[in-house]
């Protein structure tokens, strides 16, 4: 070969060879993305497209400067159109003097992609059942000195993505918030230029230190890639409870219980959308002071979320929720009583003499639904606080069937009928951190019909729970309710000693 035909070949094969690894990417290669960016070019104007490793909406924003004026922002993954001219190119995590800078030239007519001199970072916090916790971390350049802040797991029932980290190559540590840097409780890995790292950090579940850091099982192709979205896990657990109950069909009371729960959740996650099936059912008998063994905890319960990720923070929602008993619903007496039994318009059609039990409601009945579509939004999001905000449109049903309203005396049961509501609605979820060991769950769920407050539908669950040990908590469950067709406060509060297994 000609002498002279040398620095051509090695100008051509140079980009290749210096363009970084792919391969360890997510996201489609640069070029690919490019291809489905929608932007025209129109005359006068160059593009600048600035790939992702991961996902848009997961990756911080770069900035676009010239001079000391930013004139364009965008997410990686998503192109800018600029005039002709010098700028200079802002990609990365942290404050912005933490953030790679590199000088750049838009030509007209022309698009400039850029070839990644930064690094990718994604850490997945799970406890050692694999299972994703809101646990937090600090990470740290080794070489620098640098700390680029606090990063968090999620909270997948809320659709949260995890968030890459854009940070320069170099040699980083993770380690526990508000430990000192130099702690040997950490863990450390080496980040090169364009390249992409993935780390699975582990959370004991009683002491909450950190006992692993590794990569995932690698995948390999879209299929992979598809059956990689998807995730399944069981919690089978059992528990001794004190429960008081005020305002239910069967009257106020106490009683000491045993019950066992059974909590699955099925979740699709992929860029932008984001899917949960969670079926969760409680069962439990109890024995009442001068009454036999009857059932004290009878729950069955299946939610449904589908959430469309337009950013990071918000989106659209869809969402439906079915909640029911397993068992007969029933009231016991102490000693021989009469009981009045009246139709939904509160006129006598009989009078039961000498009872000492009445069935309020066959298994399966009331059945209470709830849908909703409308926008979800991440108001607040930090180690010790995340609130979350659902508004849209909503409606309720409730289907009754053979069951009965019990009288605060205890001397007459009225008929429900079938009932169902359409309006506003909005939902609120909150965790909220109150120490390390003790983490506090609320969703206030509301249903709007019209402007009068005495047609509005609401159901306010609360958590508390203390954790013992891996498999071990006590649970402060408070909730109340206000839902057709009863249409009056009914609360519940249970004290749990809950001994759980997770699958």
């Amino acid at each position: 070969m000609p002498n002279r035909w040398l620095p051509l070949m090695l100008l051509w094969l140079l980009p290749v060879a210096a363009w970084p690894d792919e391969s360890t990417w997510t996201a489609p290669p640069a070029r690919a993305q490019l291809e489905l960016d929608q932007s025209l070019l129109p005359r006068g104007k160059g593009l600048l497209f600035v790939p992702a490793m991961t996902s848009s909406i997961n990756e911080p924003t770069y900035r676009v400067l010239q001079g000391k004026r930013e004139v364009a922002a965008a997410n990686p993954g998503t192109g800018v159109l600029l005039l002709p001219g010098d700028y200079v190119l802002l990609v990365g995590s942290g404050s912005a003097s933490q953030m790679l800078s590199r000088p750049i030239r838009i030509v007209d007519g022309y698009t400039t992609l850029i070839k990644p001199f930064w690094s990718g970072l994604v850490i997945n916090v799970i406890d050692e059942a694999r299972t994703a916790v809101n646990e937090a971390y600090e990470l740290f350049d080794e070489s620098t000195g640098d700390n680029f802040g606090v990063g968090f797991g999620i909270e997948e029932e809320r659709g949260e993505a995890v968030r890459t980290w854009l940070l320069p190559p170099g040699v980083y540590s993770v380690f526990r918030v508000g430990e000192n840097a130099s702690t040997t409780r950490k863990f450390s890995l080496r980040l090169l230029p364009g390249e992409l790292q993935q780390r699975h950090l582990v959370v004991g579940k009683t002491t909450k230190d950190f006992v692993g850091f590794y990569p995932p099982q690698r995948q390999q192709g879209a299929t992979a890639q598809v059956a990689a979205g998807w995730k399944s896990n069981w919690q089978l657990g059992a528990s001794a409870l004190l429960n008081t109950t005020q305002g239910h069909s069967n009257g106020d009371g106490a009683s000491v219980s045993l019950s066992a729960q059974a909590d699955n959740a099925t979740i699709y996650s992929s860029r932008r959308h984001y899917g949960l099936l969670r079926l969760v059912a409680e069962e439990g008998f109890a024995k009442e002071t001068a009454h036999p063994l009857t059932k004290s905890v009878d729950q069955i319960e299946a939610r449904a979320t589908y959430i469309y990720r337009v950013t990071r923070r918000f989106g659209p929602y869809l969402r439906g929720v079915a909640n029911t008993s397993a068992f007969p619903t029933q009231v016991r007496y102490t000693s021989p009583a009469d009981l009045t039994v009246l139709d939904a318009a509160g006129d006598t059609v009989g009078v039961r003499r000498g009872i000492s039990h009445f069935i309020l409601a066959p298994p399966f009945s009331p059945l209470h639904l709830r849908q909703g579509v409308g926008v979800n939004s991440q108001l607040v999001r930090s180690f010790r606080l995340n609130l979350n905000l659902r508004v849209g449109l909503g409606a309720r049903q409730s289907h009754a069937v053979k069951a009965y309203d019990l009288s605060a005396d205890r001397t007459s049961a009225r008929r429900l009928t079938d009932a169902s509501s359409t309006g506003l609605e909005s939902v609120v979820t909150m965790d909220a951190r109150v120490t390390s060991m003790a983490m506090l769950d609320c969703e206030f769920d509301m249903l709007m019909p019209s402007a009068a407050s005495a047609s509005w539908e609401f159901n306010w669950e609360n958590r508390l729970r203390l954790a013992l040990s891996k498999f071990a908590s006590v649970d402060l469950v408070a909730d109340l309710t206000r839902e057709s067709p009863l249409r009056r406060l009914q609360a519940r509060q249970q004290l749990l000693l809950r001994l759980y297994y997770l699958l």
